[in-house]
C-alpha cells in the first residue's frame, strides 16, 4: 500500500526524508559530520555517498548552486 501511494519503498522514502532533514540542518549551520550521525549514518562517507546518489551532486556543489 505504501509503494502504491508514494511510488517509493518505505526504505527509500525514509532515506530521502533523512537527507532532506539534513539539508535543513545545514541551513542552520550544522556541519556534515554532525548531520551524518544525527540521522543514523555509521560514518560520514556513507552519508556523503547517500546524498550524492539521492541528489546527483555532492553536498558542497548542492549548496554552491543554492546561493
Amino acid at each position: 500500500m505504501f509503494v502504491k501511494k508514494t511510488g517509493l519503498t518505505f526504505g527509500h522514502w525514509r532515506r530521502q526524508l533523512r537527507l532532506l532533514c539534513a539539508i535543513e540542518l545545514f541551513d542552520t549551520g550544522e556541519n556534515v559530520t554532525d548531520a551524518a550521525f544525527e540521522f543514523g549514518y555509521c560514518d560520514v562517507s556513507a552519508f556523503i555517498l547517500a546524498f550524492k546518489i539521492a541528489f546527483g551532486t555532492t553536498i558542497a556543489k548542492h549548496f554552491k548552486f543554492r546561493i
